[in-house]
């Protein structure tokens, strides 16, 4: 949880046809005032990019030329070693500091449709039909030739980081989730090694008990600053447990955006300010707190909007509903060189929080991301993650 450290956990997701293993474990001595720890993690991170060229495909009897519309899925490694400790003023305030060491690796995977495609006599680009769609891992040597030129490498590296943040907590947890209180955190951290640049996040919940329903909300904002800010992958908002109805995995395997201009890039930046509103219900558990009783199925069901943006320090931001394409600059021939305004991501719907045994939290959900308009209706989900 963003919020603090002070939890043993373990987790895994899974996107797609790939499988992502995360996980953290952490020791905590709290025997004295000043509390303090050590832990290890492996994290897989994701983003993606959308990019569209022409290829001769090998057929029976000959070769064909093609137009290929590609989602490039980029996995960041995080392998850290951290060491933390914390002062608390009183039971809700207190401050954190540590220092962490960690190590970065990239995988490129790549999801292809292929279309036959004719031209007009102003050059203008027509598919006439669909060929079929393939996966392929992609080589960082292969990645590099091409991302070099947007500033980007997939090397791996190193980096050695410093924090600080003030934290509060005075909620009450229930089945799944925070049924009253607050809960913040304000924080900076600072990184050296093979890039440098900080980080500033600032998260604020807040939950307000209306027997027999929570109404939470949620405020969260990470921002990069430094040299080095764009040089590294940027941080991805598409996560269930940021926005719902948006996950990389949705997007690639139904291909093209729609036309609209909001692709998975939308979701991708240096920059993220994310916010959320929930009407939580106890639904199923103990008597006094839950609408049904059952001393088996613990779980809450919530009304939820998502909102959030990711954007980089170039950026244009604008309120709207479907982003415009706006002139960026010239290419080497002097044509006009057009990109997409980066717009907020939304989306409303139902989702149910189960308890599975203590052991964990799963959420499946139905989700109207507002600005998709590659699919009409919801989308259905599922993370395991207890309530923000």
């Amino acid at each position: 949880d963003i919020l603090g450290r002070n939890q043993i956990f373990a987790a895994a997701s899974v996107n797609g046809e790939i499988y992502d293993f995360g996980g953290q474990v952490a020791f905590i001595n709290q025997q004295s005032r000043i509390n303090w720890g050590v832990g290890v993690s492996h994290i897989p991170y994701i983003s993606a990019s959308l990019s569209d060229d022409f290829e001769t495909l090998n057929v029976e009897g000959g070769s064909i030329d093609t137009y290929r519309s590609s989602y490039d899925v980029i996995r960041r490694f995080e392998d850290q070693i951290q060491v933390f400790g914390s002062y608390p003023f009183s039971r809700i305030h207190r401050f954190e500091a540590g220092a962490s060491a960690a190590m970065y690796s990239y995988r490129v995977d790549r999801y292809s449709e292929y279309y036959t495609y004719d031209t007009d006599n102003s050059g203008r680009i027509f598919l006439t039909g669909g060929l079929g769609a393939d996966r392929e891992k992609v080589s960082l040597d292969e990645a590099n030739q091409y991302y070099n030129q947007y500033g980007i490498n997939f090397e791996k590296f190193a980096i050695v980081g410093l924090d600080a943040a003030f934290v509060g907590d005075n909620s009450y947890s229930g089945i799944t989730s925070p049924l009253s209180g607050f809960r913040y955190r304000v924080g900076v951290t600072q990184y050296t090694g093979d890039y440098k640049f900080g980080v500033l996040t600032a998260d604020l919940r807040k939950y307000q008990r209306v027997n027999p329903v929570t109404f939470a909300a949620r405020v969260l904002s990470s921002t990069r600053f430094g040299n080095d800010q764009d040089n590294i992958i940027g941080q991805f908002i598409g996560y269930p447990y940021f926005i719902r109805g948006y996950e990389a995995n949705s997007f690639y395997k139904r291909g093209n955006t729609g036309g609209n201009g909001f692709s998975i890039e939308q979701l991708v930046g240096t920059k993220i300010a994310v916010a959320n509103f929930e009407v939580r219900l106890p639904f199923t558990g103990p008597k006094r707190l839950t609408a049904i009783e059952s001393k088996y199925l613990f779980s809450d069901l919530n009304a939820f909007f998502d909102i959030g943006i990711a954007y980089n320090r170039n950026s244009t931001v604008a309120f709207r509903s479907e982003p415009r394409a706006i002139p960026s600059g010239v290419d080497a021939n002097g044509n006009t060189v057009f990109s997409y305004e980066r717009v907020p991501a939304m989306s409303a719907g139902l989702s149910l929080r189960v308890n599975v045994f203590g052991y964990f939290v799963l959420e499946p959900y139905y989700a109207f991301p507002f600005q998709r308009k590659d699919i009409t209706g919801g989308i259905f989900g599922l993370t395991f993650a207890p309530g923000w």
